[in-house]
């Protein structure tokens, strides 16, 4: 396995301004407020449409796969889990991209989530290593409440490696149950932006195998 999701949402995964309020008061989402303890630890971003998503030029190789069925029907909660959907893949260009795109990081993920993520990025980087390979994102849930939302979903990074960046070696590993990890995102309206300000994870979780 590549690395541990910082749900996250690691890949995998995935950055404070904006027009909220940024209060989380009267919120009924559990873990809303927990985002902006590091609020001071993230830069600030502008928000922006989040219809005007940027696209993700992921290097040959990496492949980020959502399940089609994860969507709602309902507007609302459906607009949330696109930008979860953006936020992960943001996550996936950091860890494999040779040069990050910080910017792009910080408009997906900012407090908490977004000081988490650079410190994860960074270390993995440190180390001289890239990610790369396909990593499926599944059984995404989304609760809506009155100034933020949660995304539970499970990752899967089966098919998915670390590689060493001076040799292009890709360190293959044996399955196991560590290549599955649970998460929960904490996402707030910024702007037109959803962000995700805070992150849990659960790495060898057995309801995620599959």
């Amino acid at each position: 396995m590549v690395m541990t999701t910082v749900a996250v949402s690691g890949l995998v995964l995935l950055s404070a301004c904006g027009g909220g309020d940024g209060s989380g008061k009267g919120d009924d989402i559990e873990g809303a407020k927990d985002g902006k303890k590091s609020a001071s630890a993230s830069p600030s971003s502008s928000a922006s449409e989040d219809s005007d998503a940027p696209k993700f030029d992921l290097p040959n190789g990496v492949h980020t796969v959502f399940d089609d069925d994860d969507m709602t029907g309902d507007p609302k909660k459906d607009e949330v889990l696109r930008a979860h959907e953006n936020a992960v893949k943001a996550m996936g260009s950091a860890y494999s991209a040779d040069k990050p795109d910080w910017s792009v990081i910080g408009r997906y993920y900012q407090d908490s989530a977004g000081a988490r993520l650079r410190a994860n990025v960074k270390s993995y980087r440190a180390e001289g290593k890239v990610g790369t390979g396909t990593y499926r994102y599944y059984d995404r849930k989304v609760t809506v409440g009155k100034s933020a939302a949660a995304v539970t979903f499970c990752e899967s990074q089966r098919d998915a490696f670390a590689k060493m960046v001076k040799t292009g070696k890709v360190v293959r590993t044996k399955p196991s149950l560590s290549d599955f990890t649970s998460a929960k995102d904490i996402l707030e309206k910024r702007g037109n932006t959803w962000v995700v300000i805070h992150m849990t994870s659960k790495g060898s979780d057995e309801k995620c195998a599959r």
